[in-house]
């Protein structure tokens, strides 16, 4: 059912119900640097995908050490993608070049636009 919601919310209508999606990530590697199991967890890395009648959004969190807890930073996605072969949905995001795509499966990779790469596994939140 998860998997279904996620591929019917392209085109959300104004009395639609937002769906919501939390993707953790596993692995990250930047151009010269993989981060370790133990790192990934202290720096709790994930994405807040959330789709709404008002339009479609991702927050990039993790661990501030600075702010001592997680923080987030929420852009409103610029363009929507469904490959209607395999079913991928991929998020752009242009200013900060920035995507995010997602498989059937809620496996998702996101591509830091500047050399860095995360996976990962979404879960839906809401509704």
């Amino acid at each position: 059912m998860k998997n279904i919601l996620f591929f019917l919310t392209v085109g959300l209508s104004a009395t639609a119900t937002a769906v919501e999606y939390r993707c953790t990530v596993n692995r990250k590697l930047s151009v010269d640097y993989e981060y370790t199991a133990a790192e990934l967890e202290k720096l709790k890395f994930h994405n807040l995908i959330e789709e709404t009648a008002k339009g479609t959004f991702i927050s990039r969190c993790g661990f501030s050490l600075i702010a001592g807890q997680v923080t987030c930073d929420r852009y409103k996605v610029d363009r929507v993608e469904v490959d209607p072969f395999v079913k991928i949905k991929k998020f752009y995001i242009f200013r900060s070049q920035f995507n995010l795509q997602v498989f059937r499966n809620l496996d998702f990779i996101e591509d830091h636009g500047r050399g860095g790469i995360s996976f990962g596994k979404c879960e839906l939140t809401a509704p």
